[in-house]
């Protein structure tokens, strides 16, 4: 009798012990996957952030670019299909214009085209004077950042106090310039030489 009570005993011992071990795996187990679950939300999470710096950091490249640009933009006069115009056109996904930020070795002026397609920024620029300007500006453009979902350009004309999708070869500049890039928030221009009086905008140079 008092041995079939002990092989009882370490029987329930026996069995009790596996018990807690079954426990133990399976609560070890969720601790895991919620691990690994954590270390891959955190993982995301660090890939998203490091994206969103890179982002920033392009578009401060291009938006300085640009900015730099376009406030040292000039009204450059040309003949364009038999008529003086200042050249400067913009149109939603493009802009082109004349620039006297160029290098310091050569000076002057150049013309410089923004254009956005196929979710690629493409740039163009050339020195002035351009006898084959024309043929220039149809030629290919240099890949500048890719992986674009939009580019937007807007310019204000400050005659007719409005925003608006182009800007034609003319007489004037626009006030500003308002540039769209992505899901960022779009940034404004302001061209001094857009917003000076129309008379002291009439040099001509060739």
């Amino acid at each position: 009798m008092k041995k079939n009570c002990e092989r009882i005993r370490r029987t329930s011992v026996s069995g009790f012990t596996l018990l807690e071990l079954i426990i133990a795996l399976s609560i070890l187990s969720m601790v895991i996957v919620l691990i690994g679950r954590g270390f891959h939300l955190g993982l995301n999470a660090w890939e998203k952030g490091e994206s969103e710096t890179r982002w920033t950091q392009r578009l401060r490249v291009l938006s300085g670019l640009m900015s730099q640009q376009l406030k040292s933009v000039y009204p450059y006069r040309m003949e364009i299909d038999d008529e003086k115009v200042i050249l400067f056109k913009g149109e939603s996904d493009s802009v082109l214009f004349v620039t006297t930020l160029t290098d310091s070795l050569y000076g002057g002026f150049k013309w410089v085209r923004y254009s956005f397609r196929e979710e690629t920024l493409m740039y163009k620029e050339g020195l002035l004077p351009d006898k084959e300007l024309t043929g220039e500006i149809s030629g290919d453009d240099e890949i500048m950042d890719t992986n674009i979902e939009e580019v937007k350009f807007e310019y204000y004309s400050p005659e007719e106090e409005e925003w608006k999708e182009s800007w034609d070869f003319g007489e004037d500049l626009p006030g500003a310039v308002r540039v769209k890039i992505s899901y960022f928030q779009p940034f404004f221009i302001n061209l001094p030489m857009g917003t000076k009086d129309k008379d002291e905008n009439e040099n001509e140079v060739f």
